[in-house]
C-alpha cells in the first residue's frame, strides 16, 4: 500500500504547503507595500512642508541667489533643516538646485555645491518635480552597509517657478518589522503544514488500514488459506465508513463461496473415488478368482500362459491404473495441513532414488546424486518424495538413448534449499512447456496430466517454486526452491517409506 499511503500524503501535503508558501510571499509583497508607500507618503508630507514654509518669501529668493560667501544664510538655512530633521525624525534633509548643486544638507560631511548624487541617481522624479513643481519620490536604495533608504522631493517655488528642491532621505526601518513578519508567517505556514502532515497521516493511516487487511486477506486466499476470515479484524480495526465495509464484506461472502465450492468439490471427487473404487474392488477380486480357476483347469503339461489369463493380466493392469487415477485425483484435491520435518537431504535424495532405480533400469539410463555437503531441507517428506519421484520417474521416462543419465544435484542458495534434477532426453519445445503444469494437460497415452501439476501443487504448498527449463534435442531441467525453515525442529530420520508410491503419472 506504499503507493496509496504516499498519493494520500501527497494530496494533503503538497496544495498545503503550496498555499502556505504563496500566502507568506502575497502577506510580504503586500505588506512590503503598503509600508513603502506609507513611507514615502510620509516623507513627501516632510518635504512639502519645509517646501512651503520656504516658498514665496525672503527664504526663496536667498536659496536662488545662494553662493558660497552667503556663509550666515546658509548656517541659518542648516539650522531650520536641523530643527525639521529632529522633530520629524528623518535621516537627512538636503536642498539642491536645477543642476543637483547641494545648497544647504545637514550632512556636514557635504560642502556646499557639491554634487548631490542622489538626486543625480533619481533624475527623472526631480526633473518632474522642477518642471511640474510636484513632490515626487525616488525608488527604495539600499546602502553598502546593506540598510534601505527612500527619498521624497518637494519644490521651493517663487513666483510660480521652481528655484529648489527640498530631499527628505529616511531608512526603510520597516524593512526590521517586514523581516519578523515574514518569520512569523513562515513559521506559522510550517506549523500548519506540520500539522497537516501529520493529520493527512493519521487519516491515510485510517483509510489505509482496512486496505492492507483487505490485500492481507486476498492474498491469503491466493495462497491458499481459505479458513482464516478476512473480515473480522477489518471491523475491529475501522468500522466507521460505509464503503469499506461493504468491500469487506463482499471479501468474506468471496472467501465462504470458495470455502464451499472447494469442499463440495473436494465430496464430489471423495464420491467419485469412492463410487469408482466400489467396482473396482470387485473386478480386481473377480479376476483373481476367474484367474486361478483357469490355471487349474489348463491342461497337465501345458506350458506358457493360456490367452484367457493374459487377457485377466491385462485387465488387472488396468485396473491398476484406474486405482493409481483415482489416489492422484484425491490427492490433487486434498488441502491437508504439511508435517514439516528438517531432513538431511543426502539421506532423503538416496532414498527417494533407491525407490526409482528400477525405473531408471527399465530406461536404460544412469541415476547420479551430486548433494551440496551438509545440505538440509525443511519440508513435508512424504509430500516432498512424491513430488520428487514424480519428476525423475518422468526424467527417466525422456531418456530414449542409451547411457543417458539422470542427474540429482541439491545446494543452498540463501535462505533456500535447491533441488535440481537434470536429464539428457530429447527436451520439450516451447509450446508444449508452457502446459506441462496445466492440470489434465498430457501427452501421452496412460497418462492423466496432474503428475507435474501435483508436483507444483506440493512445491507451492511448502512456499516455494517450480522451475522448467528445456531444450529441444539437449534435455530437461526441472528445479524445486525451497524455503529453509530454522525453527523447525530436527527430527532424526524422516520415515523411510516402506510402500513403494504410484509411479509417474505425467
Amino acid at each position: 500500500m506504499r503507493s496509496l499511503r504516499a498519493r494520500l500524503n501527497v494530496a494533503f501535503v503538497v496544495p498545503t504547503a503550496a498555499i502556505v508558501i504563496v500566502l507568506v510571499a502575497v502577506g510580504h509583497v503586500a505588506a512590503r507595500q503598503g509600508l513603502e508607500e506609507e513611507l514615502e507618503k510620509r516623507l513627501q508630507a516632510v518635504a512639502q512642508v519645509i517646501a512651503v514654509d520656504m516658498s514665496e518669501d525672503i527664504d526663496a529668493v536667498q536659496l536662488s541667489r545662494l553662493d558660497e560667501s552667503m556663509h550666515r544664510v546658509r548656517t541659518r538655512f542648516e539650522g531650520q533643516l536641523r530643527d525639521a530633521r529632529d522633530s520629524t525624525e528623518v535621516g537627512r534633509i538636503f536642498i539642491f538646485d536645477e543642476d543637483a548643486r547641494t545648497l544647504v544638507d545637514t550632512d556636514e560631511t557635504v560642502a556646499f555645491g557639491s554634487t548631490q548624487y542622489r538626486a543625480r541617481s533619481d533624475r527623472s522624479e526631480v526633473r518632474r518635480t522642477f518642471e511640474q513643481g510636484v513632490a515626487t519620490s525616488g525608488p527604495l536604495f539600499q546602502t553598502d552597509q546593506g540598510d534601505y533608504y527612500k527619498v521624497a522631493y518637494a519644490p521651493i517655488t517663487y513666483e510660480g517657478e521652481t528655484v529648489a528642491v527640498v530631499g527628505v532621505v529616511a531608512s526603510a526601518t520597516y524593512f526590521d518589522l517586514l523581516t519578523w513578519f515574514t518569520t512569523v508567517l513562515t513559521l506559522l505556514g510550517a506549523l500548519g503544514v506540520a500539522v497537516v502532515i501529520g493529520l493527512g497521516f493519521l487519516i491515510a493511516r485510517q483509510l489505509v488500514r482496512p486496505v492492507d487487511t483487505l490485500v492481507a486477506g486476498a492474498r491469503r486466499l491466493a495462497e491458499g488459506d481459505l479458513e482464516t476470515p478476512v473480515v473480522s479484524r477489518a471491523r475491529r480495526e475501522w468500522s466507521s465508513v460505509e464503503e469499506f465495509e461493504i468491500l469487506m464484506e463482499s471479501f468474506e461472502e468471496m472467501r465462504k463461496a470458495i470455502v464451499e465450492r472447494d469442499e463440495q468439490m473436494q465430496m464430489m471427487l471423495g464420491g467419485i473415488a469412492h463410487e469408482v473404487r466400489n467396482p473396482l474392488g470387485g473386478i480386481e477380486l473377480f479376476c483373481g478368482l476367474l484367474k486361478e480357476d483357469l490355471q487349474e483347469l489348463r491342461l497337465q503339461g501345458e506350458q506358457g500362459r493360456s490367452p484367457p489369463v493374459e487377457k485377466l493380466e491385462r485387465i488387472e493392469r488396468e485396473v491398476a491404473y484406474l486405482e493409481d487415477l483415482v489416489e492422484h485425483f484425491l490427492d490433487y484435491a486434498g488441502s491437508g495441513e504439511l508435517d514439516r520435518r528438517r531432513m538431511d537431504a543426502a539421506d532423503f535424495v538416496d532414498e527417494v532414488v533407491e525407490l526409482v532405480e528400477g525405473d531408471a533400469k527399465k530406461a536404460k539410463c544412469r541415476l547420479q546424486v551430486e548433494i551440496e555437503e551438509g545440505m538440509q531441507l525443511t519440508a513435508d517428506p512424504g509430500r516432498l518424495r512424491r513430488a520428487l519421484l514424480n519428476v525423475i520417474r518422468n526424467a527417466c521416462q525422456a531418456c530414449d538413448i542409451e547411457e543417458a543419465v539422470v542427474t540429482v544435484r541439491g545446494r543452498c542458495e540463501g535462505a533456500t534449499s535447491q533441488l535440481e534434477i537434470r536429464d539428457s532426453g530429447c527436451g520439450i519445445d516451447d509450446e508444449r512447456l508452457d502446459k506441462l503444469c496445466k492440470p489434465f494437460y498430457t501427452t501421452r497415452e496412460k497418462g492423466s496430466g496432474l503428475g507435474l501439476a501435483l508436483t507444483k501443487k506440493v512445491i507451492e504448498d511448502h512456499g516455494g517454486e517450480l522451475f522448467i527449463d528445456s531444450r529441444v534435442g539437449e534435455g530437461t531441467t526441472v528445479r524445486f526452491v525451497l524455503p529453509f525453515d530454522e525453527a523447525v525442529d530436527k527430527r532424526v530420520g524422516a520415515g523411510r517409506q516402506q510402500e513403494i508410491p504410484e509411479g509417474w503419472l505425467g
